[in-house]
């Protein structure tokens, strides 16, 4: 079956909130805290069944953060590696069309971080602190 990108709505929200939930997420972020108000972002569907998400936090240069990379835990099959590079693909196809020059993404997700330099990403910094603060 076919893997098909698209972008995240208000509808997608509580299969994030339960992604996060299964990867025992201490942090659950708010909307607010997401670009878009949670919607800022692509979703991994096959057969209309969501498999990884990521958020694109735009910015006013040639910069597009990726952020928040979640993924149904409960998917196994062999095309998952697949479904995420495709998803990351689309992040910079989407990127490219608002002549953005760079992706970035933040995180100690290795799996991830492996999906990413599959698709050309490099290693930047190396151990590092991510610090939030609610105001």
């Amino acid at each position: 079956m076919e893997l098909n990108v698209r972008r995240l709505t208000e509808n997608d929200w509580a299969t994030l909130v339960k992604w996060w939930k299964q990867w025992d997420f201490e942090f659950i972020p708010s909307k607010e805290f997401l670009p878009d108000n949670g919607t800022g972002g692509l979703i991994v569907e096959k057969e209309n069944k969501p498999i990884a998400s990521v958020f694109m936090y735009t910015t006013n240069s040639g910069v597009c953060a990726l952020g928040w990379p979640l993924s149904d835990r409960n998917y196994k099959q062999e095309d998952r590696s697949q479904a995420i590079n495709l998803l990351n693909i689309a992040c910079e196809n989407v990127w490219k069309k608002h002549n953005g020059k760079f992706l970035f993404f933040w995180g100690n997700n290795r799996k991830y971080i492996s999906n990413l330099q599959e698709i050309g990403f490099k290693e930047g910094d190396t151990n590092y602190s991510h610090l939030i603060k609610q105001i």
